[in-house]
């Protein structure tokens, strides 16, 4: 019981071209201040002087030590992991031309994994547009799809370097965007034993 802090990123595109698969990641934690321990701990012993004027950790643009170290101290964390996998040459091609629905719908499939056996889900989605109405959209529909009939879910869509849960998500997300897209499972590896829906991550499969 008590509150969940769930923090989902995403690693790929849904455009027609570009990454072979899309990836949407969540990581789960009882306590909302591990990952701001995991992300300064990084930064306080890992980063050099000019690396620490960035903003925020993005794997994408970190080095293989600051992975490695963020991987390994979420690994060791209290905290679940939940994935979901898609390859994009199983998507239809007009789907395409709904990218922001598609999203939303792999974005669903992906939360119903999590159970309601806490009081309360406090749901922090990496903002990944602008427009107000998209945004809506969006939370509208995983609240439908969450089933809030005790209006214990809150959900957020909030800009990643004002997230320290945000950014271990950013890096859980890579690593498995990276096993998928490259077949690269070193990073994998190390959270592995985190994810809950291993058998199931690959959408369509």
């Amino acid at each position: 019981m008590g509150i969940k802090y769930i923090f989902i990123d995403e690693s790929g595109d849904l455009g027609r071209y570009g990454s072979r698969y899309f990836t949407v990641a969540a990581i789960v934690f009882n306590d909302d201040k591990i990952p701001k321990r995991i992300i300064s701990h990084t930064r306080k012993r890992i980063l050099n002087k000019k690396q620490k004027l960035i903003s925020e950790l993005k794997a994408n643009k970190s080095n293989n030590r600051i992975r490695e170290y963020v991987l390994k101290q979420i690994a060791k964390s209290d905290c679940s992991i939940f994935t979901t996998a898609v390859d994009k040459s199983k998507i239809f091609p007009e789907l395409y031309q709904v990218k922001e629905k598609l999203y939303n719908f792999v974005l669903g499939i992906l939360v119903k994994n999590f159970n309601q056996d806490s009081n309360k889900l406090v749901m922090i989605i990496d903002k990944r547009s602008k427009n107000k109405l998209i945004r809506e959209d969006l939370k509208g529909y995983i609240i439908r799809k969450f089933g809030n009939k005790n209006g214990n879910i809150e959900l957020y869509q909030n800009d990643s370097y004002t997230s320290y849960g945000l950014q271990t998500a950013d890096f859980v997300a890579w690593a498995i965007g990276r096993k998928f897209n490259t077949e690269d499972a070193r990073y994998y590896n190390i959270i592995s034993r985190k994810i809950v829906n291993k058998d199931s991550i690959e959408l369509w499969k």
